[in-house]
């Protein structure tokens, strides 16, 4: 190969570089969460029952799922059908039968000192059924 063919793929490869540098500039952000498992059936109202929830986070810059469990806060709308603590572990109410869907919410984006931000909420969710006998 002569000179300027070198010269031509030198800087051609510096160029591929270069806009290899420049995307991985981006900050890693979770674009989604999935809780595991999907849906739990409890066959009776017994809180002693117990399953331990994950959830996952799905990110990009680079795309990666990294296990996010006690990173999120974890809810229940009907905590008379199910709780869930502060750590992930899912239990029948004791109250109430019926289906209680469980979720795992991260609060992310925030602000920082070069790009304001109110920040986004990120929400994973799954279903716990509890039957009644």
């Amino acid at each position: 190969m002569n000179r300027k063919g070198l010269r031509f793929l030198g800087a051609f490869a510096t160029l591929l570089y270069m806009l290899a540098l420049a995307g991985c500039g981006h900050d890693q952000q979770l674009t989604s969460i999935t809780v595991e498992p999907n849906t739990e059936d409890f066959g009776f109202p017994d809180p002693s029952l117990q399953v331990q929830l994950r959830a996952l986070g799905h990110y990009i810059h680079p795309p990666v799922t990294k296990d996010i469990t006690d990173q999120v806060t974890w809810a229940t709308n009907t905590a008379a059908v199910a709780t869930v603590s502060a750590t992930g572990l899912l239990a029948p109410g004791g109250a109430a039968c019926g289906d209680a869907q469980i979720t795992a919410t991260v609060r992310t984006n925030h602000s920082t000192a070069d790009r304001p931000s109110t920040g986004a909420i990120i929400t994973g969710s799954m279903t716990a059924t509890v039957e009644c006998p």
